[in-house]
Parts: structure tokens; C-alpha cells; sequence
């Protein structure tokens, strides 16, 4: 079954209403007349919202002068349990923005709502990725998005934004979403239809999916979808612009309270995973409550990145990257500017406190909202070129990879970082570079004799003309190279020649990480020489800002041929 010919014609009349409530709520701010501040949670107790119960329980909220009541969804007898019958979906941002709560969280379809011209402004992205994932039998080949046009694909409904995820992904894969054989699954269906042969895969969350199928006894293994595309970032806090231009001095203290409870929580996890278990109508996905919320503990610290990325950490670029792949893709029907929707401490830098901008931006919104789909793209509506990615240090982002590299190779291979003190800033995205090295250096210790050596460094390299037409897409120009260097076996020239080839190549990991470095602006070469080893470089443009040249990396001694 293709997936619903129907989506964006169902999607239309929503959207339209949405536009409409935006006009609405453009014209007449919402701010809480109660002394009590309502953070709305999108599901029951359960560790995935963790750090707001810590910073109630622990008085954070008390300390800033706030008086904070939490509440997760409810339904006819009480609050509503994940996938609840009849319960029906309850919607944060209707919440927020219809004056019944003043904060809530949500996921990346808040960019879609900002976009759809809803007043939103988000707070907080207190998971630096979603770890949403393509989950399937442990028996079977579906490890990449182009595998997947082989399997039969539970996907969830339209309007949930894991399928988003999913065709961003496919997009950046340059794979046709209608040539993927596709039905929809309920996420609580998904681990079910998995097990009886329903389909071969499923798209869907790290915080229960893969919990539910270790209860059902069921192998699987799981490709990110972040992994194709850019990142999306998890959970969000959020609130309304209307309430934080009316009341910025309490946004402020909720949210740094909401990021001290939830640094609190990671450093005191079982304890709060514990106590969450023990809160009434606790989570269980389908086992039992401590042992649920102690899993969504190490899932919430991966997904944070903690302690190695602030609780909070927002970067602009990325969220105009993220709008960029969701219109791309035709999940969202255009992008409009970070800063009219994402908080900023700076004095001076808040477009959303003006009346006159974020009142404006929420009209033309709901005037030219979209469907939420793909029609827009299939009929080959022109899209934006994507904004040029950041000026930045790479060396702090791999300095934090250290202790995850030598956690991964557990001493049986000698690692070091050659890190040039005066690199060059350049135009790239530092975590997915971090991620593209990563890569390489545990694949390149996996090919390794036992006392192996592996190197990642990096210098500045200016590229010549010549040089220049011995790289594919390179021209002559300053860049900055980072190397993952190992001196396994090497290989010989005819693997050399194909080794970028995905389908032919030695060294898998290496072609997936050629193809991943383009569209973040890189260039990827590949020197090797059997029985010398092999050099992984990764080429990232310079960037002009003003800073004092640094010498250029000297020569390296090598007896390692190329490819590129």
C-alpha cells in the first residue's frame, strides 16, 4: 500500500482554520490572569519531561518565585494513559495558546505551527536531538533509507511529525516517497506489527519503541533518521509570544528554573526515576514503571548530550536549517526567520517583543499557510537555496569526541588528538562533523590489528589550482582539513578507485561519510597503501571573518596513494 493520496487535501482544511486562529490570536494577546503558571506535558509522568518535576520537587520553581503547577493530559476519569481508547489527542499549543497554560512542550512540528503562523516562541530545545529512527527486524537488511524501498514501511500518521522525520530524510536521499511500499501504523501498534509480520520496519522514538520490544523479546536494530539530514532538535519549551512580551522577567525565571531542574535530574537521575515511577499514572509502555523510567533516564542523557552540551543549547542556524529541510521536503510550506520564534536572553535581539513584527509575521502566516505535506514539492515548486552554515572553531567539537572514541575502542587500540592550536574558522556544522568522525574512527578500529594506532587531527590547508582538479567539487582556496588517520591494513589500488562507490566500496563507512560531507559544504579525500594504512580527510571551507592567518600544515611525510 502507498502511503494516503489524500494527505494534503485533508491537511488543507486544518491548516486554513489554524491561519484563521492565528489572524485571531494576532489581535488579542492571552496572558494568564491566575498567579498560578501551567506547564502543560504532552504525556503522563514519565522521565522524558523529568527536569520540570525536579524543578518542582526540588523548590527551583519555589526559589524563583514562581508558583508552577505541572499537568500531563486528562481525559474523562482522570489523566490519560498513551494510547488511551477515545481519549483523543491533546494539542500543547492549543493550550498555550488559548490561555490555559502558560508553558508546555512539544516536538519539531512546533516549527511547523510557528510557520503555520501560530505566536509561539520556543524556549528552550532541552534535547539536542529527536532520536527519531527507522526500527526493524534484526534478521533483516533495512539499514539505510534506500534499503527501505525494498521493505514494507509502517509509517506514522500524517499529521504526526516522526513522519516528517522520515521524508526529510528521504528527501536528502534523493528517494521518492511514493516509491516506498508504506502503510500507516499507530505508534502503539508499531512494535506489534513488527512482531506479526505486519511490515518489515517502523518508524519511530527511542523513548518506548525499542523498551517495548525488549519486553516482547524482540530483536531489532535501527538507523537515526538525523543521520541523512540535518539533526532535528527533541523536545522543546515553549511558550507564547504574546505572554513572554507581557511578561519577559517570568519567562526568563521559568525557564533558567526548567534548566536547573533538569541539570538536577540528569545528576541525580535514579533518584528521580524512582520517584517518577512511584507518581500516579506513571508511564509503563507496556512494563513495569521504575524499570521504564530508569531506560528513559540513559535516553534522555544521550539525547541531551550531558553533561558534553549545555541543557538548553540553542543554535539559530540550525533551526533555519531545520525549517529549510521541512520546506525542502514539503512538510512545511515556507520558513520564516529563527528569531521571531526563538528565545534570546540578548537585550535588543527580540524581535518577538515587538508587537508590530510578531503580530505582522503571525497574519501573512495565516494568510499563506499550507498543507502539511508533500504536494508542494511533487509539483516542483521552486525552493530556497539553503543559508550558508556558520563561521566556527572545529576543535571543540572533536576535543569532546575524546572521551567518546576511547570509550568505543576500550584500549585496544592507542588514539590521540593532533588538534592545530590556530586553525582557521570555517563554515561547517560542528555536530555533524563530530558525528562523521566518530563514525570513521570506530569503523577504522574495527579494521585495526591489536596494537593499532588511530589519529584524528586537524590543520589549515590552502588548495592550489592542481591540487584543486584532483578533488571532486574542490577549487582553489584556504579550507580546513580534519583527518581520521589509521595504519591498519590498508588497501590495495583497486579497492582504492571504488572505495567512495557506496555499492562497491571496502570500506563502507568511508563512502557514507563522502556522501554525508557534501551537503554540509565539505569535500572528502581518501589516501591509503596496503600494509601502511588509511587517511580519511575532510575539507571545510575557510571563513573570512577577520582573523589572523595561521600558517598552513607543513607537508606530512606518507607513502599513502589517493583517491577522491
Amino acid at each position: 500500500m502507498s502511503r494516503p493520496h489524500s494527505r494534503a487535501g485533508a491537511a488543507l482544511g486544518p491548516a486554513i482554520r489554524a491561519g484563521a486562529l492565528a489572524l485571531l490570536l494576532a489581535g488579542f494577546p492571552l496572558v494568564a490572569s491566575a498567579e498560578t503558571l501551567v506547564l502543560q506535558l504532552p504525556g503522563e509522568p514519565q522521565f522524558e519531561f523529568a527536569g520540570y518535576y525536579a524543578a518542582l520537587w526540588q523548590g527551583f520553581y519555589r526559589d524563583a518565585g514562581l508558583d508552577v503547577e505541572i499537568k500531563p493530559p486528562e481525559v474523562k476519569g482522570g489523566p490519560a494513559k498513551l494510547g488511551t481508547p477515545g481519549a483523543g489527542p491533546l494539542d500543547p499549543v492549543r493550550e498555550v495558546a488559548e490561555g490555559r497554560a502558560q508553558f508546555a512542550t512539544g516536538s519539531m512540528s512546533l516549527v511547523v505551527r510557528a510557520g503555520q503562523g501560530q505566536p509561539l516562541l520556543l524556549l528552550a530545545p532541552v534535547f539536542q536531538r529527536s532520536g527519531a529512527a527507522v526500527y526493524y527486524r534484526a534478521d533483516h537488511p533495512f539499514s539505510s533509507p534506500g534499503a527501505l524501498l525494498k521493505a514494507k514501511l509502517g509509517r506514522p500518521p500524517p499529521s504526526n511529525i516522526l513522519d516528517g522525520e522520515l521524508m526529510t530524510a528521504l528527501h536528502a536521499e534523493g528517494i521518492d516517497p511514493d516509491k516506498v511500499h508504506s502503510s500507516v501504523v499507530e505508534p502503539s501498534r508499531a512494535v506489534a506489527a513488527i512482531a506479526d509480520n505486519t511490515v518489515d520496519a517502523v518508524v519511530g522514538s527511542p523513548w518506548d519503541l525499542p523498551w517495548q520490544a525488549r519486553q516482547r523479546g524482540l530483536a531489532l536494530k535501527s538507523f537515526e533518521l538525523g543521520d541523512y539530514r540535518v539533526e532535528f532538535y527533541g523536545d522543546t519549551l515553549f511558550t507564547s509570544r504574546h505572554f513572554a512580551s507581557a511578561a519577559p522577567d517570568t519567562v526568563r525565571r521559568f525557564r533558567e528554573a526548567s534548566i536547573r531542574g533538569w541539570e538536577y535530574a540528569f545528576q541525580h537521575a535514579a533518584d528521580i526515576a524512582s520517584r517518577i515511577a512511584a507518581e500516579p499514572n506513571a508511564a509503563t509502555a507496556g512494563g513495569d514503571a521504575s524499570g521504564f523510567a530508569r531506560y528513559q533516564s540513559e535516553v534522555a542523557r544521550s539525547l541531551a548530550r550531558y553533561p558534553d552540551v549545555p541543557v538548553g543549547q540553542s543554535n539559530p542556524d540550525r533551526w533555519r536549517r531545520i525549517e529549510d529541510s521541512l520546506v525542502a521536503s514539503g512538510a512545511m510550506r515556507h520558513a520564516i526567520e529563527p528569531a521571531a520564534f526563538i528565545y534570546t536572553a540578548e537585550p535588543g535581539n527580540q524581535p518577538w517583543r515587538d508587537p508590530r513584527i510578531s503580530y505582522g509575521l503571525a497574519g501573512l502566516a495565516g494568510i499563506v499557510v499550507g498543507a502539511l505535506g508533500l504536494a508542494a514539492f511533487r509539483h516542483g515548486r521552486r525552493v530556497r537555496p539553503p543559508r550558508p552554515l556558520p563561521a566556527l572553531d572545529l576543535n571543540p567539537a572533536l576535543s569532546a569526541l575524546e572521551r567518546r572514541i576511547r570509550r568505543q575502542l576500550r584500549g585496544k587500540t592507542e588514539f590521540r588528538l593532533s588538534l592545530s592550536p590556530d586553525l582557521w574558522p570555517c563554515h561547517a556544522d560542528a555536530s555533524a562533523v563530530a558525528r562523521l568522525v566518530l563514525d570513521l574512527a570506530v569503523a577504522a578500529a574495527a579494521d585495526l590489528r591489536k596494537a593499532g594506532h588511530l589519529i584524528v587531527g586537524t590543520r589549515n590547508h590552502p588548495i592550489d589550482d592542481a591540487r584543486a582538479g584532483e578533488i571532486e567539487g574542490a577549487r582553489a582556496g584556504d579550507y580546513v582539513r580534519v583527518t581520521v588517520r589509521d595504519d591498519g591494513p590498508g588497501l590495495a589500488d583497486p579497492a582504492l578507485a571504488q572505495v567512495l562507490d557506496p555499492k562497491r566500496s571496502a570500506k563502507p563507512a568511508i563512502a557514507k561519510a563522502a556522501r554525508r560531507v557534501r551537503p554540509l559544504g565539505g569535500l572528502c579525500r581518501v589516501e591509503s597503501a596496503e600494509g601502511v594504512g588509511t587517511a580519511v580527510h575532510l575539507y571545510f571551507p575557510r571563513a573570512l571573518d577577520g582573523r589572523p592567518d595561521a600558517e598552513p600544515d607543513a607537508a606530512e611525510p606518507s607513502s599513502l596513494k589517493a583517491a577522491e
